[in-house]
């Protein structure tokens, strides 16, 4: 599935569908139907009258309508509203319980925490790291923004596990990496009027990594 889809806009989803079944020697009419009904998918509209999400939505159903043992996905959820997404996270997920492999690539974070159990971060087509995601997880990075009354003074954030730092007077956004109390007792010393700490995406991740590998 690539991160976007190109049809004959002319045809009918269920005729696209239909074309793609021949290709494979099973009848995929039950399968066809089946994942239509999960992804709200309307089979009698042509192509040409639907939306990017409802394309992206034609291209799992064709991705899938064979029962694939290999699944590769490029950017699977764009397009997609938060409903449509977590049908789609449910039925990889049952696809990979049946036995399929399933390649995702990403860049938003909670979509790979999610789905996988391996992560790899490529650069210039090469894999520079190979973890378990469990092993990224634990790497505790973190994106942390603050914003004070009066200016922040730099040496607050010369710290080990800070890097990436945007100091612009009164705020300052960074990552930081170990253990957040550290932090959280050194941000405690001057006043803050406030806080945030989300996740890093992995792109933010990858840069550290691309960074360090020089």
């Amino acid at each position: 599935l690539p991160s976007e889809v190109f049809y004959y806009d002319g045809m009918r989803v269920i005729d696209l569908l239909r074309y793609s079944a021949s290709f494979y020697r099973k009848d995929c009419t039950k399968r066809i139907n089946e994942l239509a009904e999960i992804m709200d998918l309307d089979l009698k509209k042509r192509i040409d009258d639907l939306s990017f999400g409802n394309k992206k939505k034609v291209g799992i159903v064709q991705g899938l309508i064979h029962e694939p043992r290999l699944i590769i996905l490029d950017e699977p959820t764009s397009g997609l509203d938060p409903l449509m997404q977590q049908k789609f996270f449910d039925l990889i997920t049952l696809e990979n319980r049946k036995g399929a492999t399933v390649f995702l690539s990403s860049h938003i974070l909670r979509e790979v925490q999610k789905m996988c159990e391996r992560v790899a971060l490529i650069k210039d087509g090469r894999i520079i790291k190979l973890e378990k995601m469990s092993a990224l997880q634990e790497s505790n990075f973190k994106r942390i923004r603050i914003e004070a009354p009066s200016e922040l003074d730099r040496s607050i954030f010369e710290m080990p596990g800070v890097s990436k730092l945007e100091n612009g007077g009164r705020t300052a956004t960074f990552l930081f990496r170990g253990d957040i109390n550290r932090i959280i007792r050194k941000l405690a010393q001057t006043d803050v009027s406030n806080l945030s700490i989300d996740e890093p995406d992995l792109e933010e991740i990858f840069m550290h990594y691309y960074a360090k590998d020089g």
